[in-house]
């Protein structure tokens, strides 16, 4: 299986809204290849994309590049990659709040997990959720994929475009 490099462009998807995803305002969507070191590319994605966006300042950002980190994790470790050996990593802006999404391949085969189950959460990372997000869930679509999620507030003096 031919697995993509990591890369940090930006890319929006042409069908956003049809394909039961968050009605929010995509900032920024990068596809990732499914392996550890995704983890630190989607850290410094996230920073970057949503400093700019915001003009925030990077010391105002850990918490949410915290959560990201154990997102990503949760998917990379815990999930299988979509069919093209990839996980998705979405940012979006909705109201006053930052929501971050990572779309895998969901379980792997033969432990599928009950639907009540966070994903990919697991250890500490619930209870840094739990603590530091606004909200946080997941959802499966009907090909397959789990999408786990996470909001923060937008902190204040950063700018809302």
């Amino acid at each position: 299986m031919l697995v993509p490099e990591p890369s940090l462009e930006l890319g929006v998807p042409a069908a956003w809204n049809a394909n039961g995803k968050s009605s929010g305002r995509l900032i920024g969507e990068i596809e990732l290849a499914a392996t550890p070191p995704a983890v630190r590319l989607a850290r410094s994605y996230v920073r970057e994309l949503v400093g700019q966006h915001f003009g925030a300042d990077r010391s105002d950002l850990g918490d949410l590049e915290l959560l990201t980190s154990e997102a990503v994790t949760g998917s990379v470790l815990h999930a299988r990659p979509r069919r093209d050996g990839t996980i998705m990593l979405s940012v979006l802006h909705l109201d006053r709040y930052v929501r971050v999404e990572v779309t895998d391949g969901g379980s792997p085969a033969g432990q599928p997990r009950p639907a009540e189950e966070h994903l990919p959460v697991h250890g500490r990372g619930l209870l840094l959720l739990q603590t530091l997000a606004a909200d946080f869930g997941a959802h499966r679509g009907g090909d397959g994929t789990s999408t786990f999620w996470f909001g923060m507030g937008v902190r204040d003096g950063w700018r809302l475009p």
